[in-house]
């Protein structure tokens, strides 16, 4: 078992959110958008518990491109399991991924 802090970041494009702007090319919006927005479903496959950091704000990042490109950002604690092989102890070697994919 390892655990593992990131800022675990998605990008896709939702053409219902293409905006007309001479002004500016990008929006930054506060974490109160994210959940008026469609958001995939990803799942942390090998993980154990995941926790979101919320202190002192939402660790998250919503941006939105005038073309209905978006980047989302959250920063995530992860304790995910890890099969280890020890049939060459102590001269193993080891690697422990991070297996990520969506619920679709």
């Amino acid at each position: 078992e390892y655990q593992i802090d990131i800022f675990f970041a998605q990008t896709w494009t939702d053409s219902r959110l293409r905006f007309n702007s001479t002004m500016k090319k990008s929006l930054t919006l506060n974490s109160n958008m994210v959940g008026l927005i469609w958001i995939p479903d990803t799942i942390f496959r090998n993980s154990k518990t995941a926790e979101a950091h919320w202190i002192t704000t939402p660790n998250q990042l919503l941006r939105i491109w005038n073309d209905g490109k978006i980047l989302y950002t959250l920063r995530l604690t992860i304790n995910a399991e890890c099969q280890l092989q020890l049939h060459n102890f102590p001269m193993d070697k080891h690697s422990c991924p991070l297996i990520f994919s969506s619920c679709m």
